[in-house]
């Protein structure tokens, strides 16, 4: 083993003969770094086919997270598909030129369209929180922290840990707060909060933050709602997030009437 071998977890060389190696970026650390059992250690240590395999944690994250990135570049795909097919009709005599120029600016908008959406994965935007009327943004800053951590207490296991607070547009009324929007520190708890605040009675609302082709698109789905719960005998239809995703789902009568629900 070469003496340059490196622990991922704790830094310092690795001098044993044995040692984990991860799956995927096949970065090196100790057994008791990796904090393996005697047993995971002699299933690793086999030749041959082996069911057992190690994952740094690092790694383990993004594969937990695989699933949903998969899920909304789908959902990205068939909006752009949407767009492709009302282009396609409306410049039946566009030249390929051209066309291949637009297949280039759909590729780059999706690009840009997922990699905003993953940004603000890990943020809240919550609504009707009282502004403080400190002069100092610092000060306005802890305080609304404060606020919000008193607020989440009421329905939430723990006060997440907030990585910044920030009131979103111009004040111009002083008797009606700015939109309040929060950043935590992964996804995760984002999601988490979003699932819990069904249990908040107060106030304030909750919402994620969406980019502006989300809230394109969740306008469209809300008028379709609109325009089928209008239609004489039709089942009432919702908008429901599966996997993050909204979509027209029929009414389930033995839950609340909201024309939204989360996931």
């Amino acid at each position: 083993m070469p003496e340059s071998v490196i622990c991922m977890i704790c830094t310092h060389s690795i001098t044993a003969e044995k040692y984990a190696q991860c799956e995927s970026c096949r970065r090196p650390s100790h057994y008791d770094c990796a904090d393996l059992s005697s047993t995971e250690q002699r299933c690793l240590e086999l030749k041959g086919k082996r069911r057992v395999k190690y994952h740094c944690d690092d790694c383990e994250k993004g594969l937990r997270v695989l699933p949903e990135l998969l899920a909304k570049i789908t959902a990205l795909q068939q909006e752009i598909e949407q767009l492709r097919s009302q282009t396609e009709q409306a410049n039946r005599g566009v030249v390929q030129s051209e066309s291949l120029l637009l297949d280039s600016v759909l590729f780059e908008r999706t690009l840009n369209e997922i990699s905003d959406r993953q940004m603000r994965s890990k943020n809240i935007i919550m609504y009707k929180v009282a502004e403080s009327l400190k002069a100092e943004a610092a000060e306005r800053q802890k305080e609304d922290i404060a606020k919000v951590n008193e607020i989440m207490s009421t329905f939430n296991n723990s006060c997440p840990e907030i990585q910044m607070a920030i009131r979103l547009g111009k004040r111009e009324d002083k008797n009606v707060p700015r939109p309040l929007k929060i950043v935590l520190k992964d996804s995760d708890t984002a999601l988490n909060i979003l699932r819990r605040n069904q249990l908040y009675k107060g106030t304030v609302q909750f919402s994620s933050d969406k980019t502006i082709q989300q809230r394109n698109h969740l306008k469209s789905l809300k008028l379709e709602v609109e325009r089928l719960n209008a239609m004489p005998g039709a089942q009432k239809r919702i908008i429901k997030y599966r996997n993050g995703i909204p979509q027209i789902v029929t009414q389930d009568s033995n839950k609340p009437k909201n024309l939204i629900q989360q996931q």
